[in-house]
């Protein structure tokens, strides 16, 4: 179930009930979205069945634009000074951090702006915040300073060659943004392995040669490819989402392969996030969030209340209906190049997917666990036609959703 939120399209994942001439949403799922259209944090309390204001209160309160005659200035409102570090990235992104900030992320990243700005990303972290702004032409000159009465940081973009014929056109979030960098995910790595085939083969390393392969696929193209690692490395789910939100990615394939107890099981799927709704998917999401899911006796925990934090967050970003989008021509490659079962496009709860902020996937190659599959994945041919099968798809999408291109 979808609803809009100022030209951004949110899923609310379970259905609205319509009983006695009234109409009743899923609270789990919708206090998050009435949350950020009111740029306040509020929290469903299941046990009281009440909705209330969170104790913790935003100290960065909002983020203005205007135009100068040389240039554009960028306000961000805070409650009190704050500490900042302002980095100018490339692709022509600045990234303001602030020491001790607190923010509402899904509110701050859909604040109206003009056409001269491309994008806007908001993340919180531990015991700082950041706002990263991606301009749509060079920025060659910046200056920052913080002002007081009321508490803000200005930050001027110098560049009389902005074009302010279009100033007060707001830029709408339902314009799909050119593809310029694709953060390739290789499931599990060093401590983890993953899935384990029947005659040993390890999922990390099939999946890390794909990868690999599909970084290459990309070299003749006109975007940029970050790894989320090229060798053998314990990565934590957390470091996997901050280097793809860091790197300035704006697409995430994460790739792995599929294991179930019943060797008979084959094909392959592709996934993007959101609450579970059949066993089978469930049962995948299980799999590959074991490694954060067991308790101090190493059993399996149940998920339930970890998948409603999941959409939590999720519910901050609006790429739910492009990364739909994304699994199914992804899929549709896939098979066409692996001719394996095709298992569909899903939905589930997978933790490597939360907090990425962009677009993303995660795509079950084929079964590890059934001997012809882990037999086929042991083969270099077959794992180069996946790869080509997972960037046909990537090229489909971009084709298809970027009108720059």
């Amino acid at each position: 179930t979808y609803v809009r939120l100022n030209n951004s399209l949110r899923n609310i994942t379970y259905p609205i009930l319509y009983q006695d001439a009234d109409f009743y949403v899923p609270a789990i799922t919708s206090v998050p979205v009435i949350a950020d259209l009111a740029g306040i944090t509020m929290v469903w309390d299941a046990n009281e069945l009440s909705i209330r204001a969170a104790e913790l209160q935003h100290n960065v309160l909002d983020l203005k634009f205007s135009p100068r005659s040389n240039g554009y200035l960028c306000e961000i409102i805070l409650a009190h000074p704050l500490e900042y570090e302002v980095l100018v990235t490339e692709g022509s992104w600045i990234n303001i951090t602030l020491q001790g900030g607190n923010l509402n992320p899904g509110y701050i990243s859909n604040r109206p702006h003009s056409s001269v700005i491309r994008k806007i990303r908001a993340f919180q972290f531990e015991s700082s915040s950041q706002i990263s702004i991606n301009f749509r032409r060079d920025v060659n000159e910046m200056h920052h300073s913080l002002a007081l009465n009321p508490p803000r940081i200005q930050i001027s973009i110098i560049d009389t060659a902005f074009d302010y014929s279009a100033i007060d056109t707001i830029f709408s979030d339902d314009e799909f943004d050119p593809i310029d960098v694709i953060v390739i995910d290789a499931g599990h790595g060093g401590a983890e392995d993953g899935a384990i085939g029947p005659k040993g083969t390890l999922e990390k390393e099939i999946v890390l040669d794909i990868a690999l392969r599909l970084e290459k696929l990309f070299e003749k193209d006109d975007v940029r490819v970050v790894l989320t690692r090229r060798d053998d490395t314990t990565l934590l789910l957390d470091e996997r989402a901050n280097l793809a939100n860091s790197s300035g990615g704006e697409m995430f394939v994460s790739i792995h392969a599929n294991w179930f107890e019943d060797g008979a099981a084959k094909g392959s799927q592709t996934f993007f996030l959101a609450a579970a709704l059949n066993d089978a998917a469930r049962a995948t999401a299980m799999l590959e969030n074991k490694s954060i899911l067991l308790n101090e006796e190493g059993e399996i925990t149940d998920t339930a209340d970890e998948l409603d934090l999941i959409l939590f967050d999720l519910l901050q970003t609006e790429y739910l209906a492009e990364s739909q989008a994304l699994a199914r021509e992804i899929q549709a490659e896939m098979i066409k190049n692996l001719r394996t079962r095709n298992r569909g496009v899903d939905q589930a709860g997978f933790f490597v997917l939360n907090k990425v902020y962009m677009p993303s996937v995660l795509v079950e190659v084929a079964f590890i666990s059934n001997k012809h599959e882990e037999a086929l994945l042991g083969k270099e041919s077959f794992r180069q036609k996946a790869a080509e099968g997972i960037y046909a798809g990537i090229k489909n999408f971009i084709d298809k959703y970027s009108p720059d291109r």
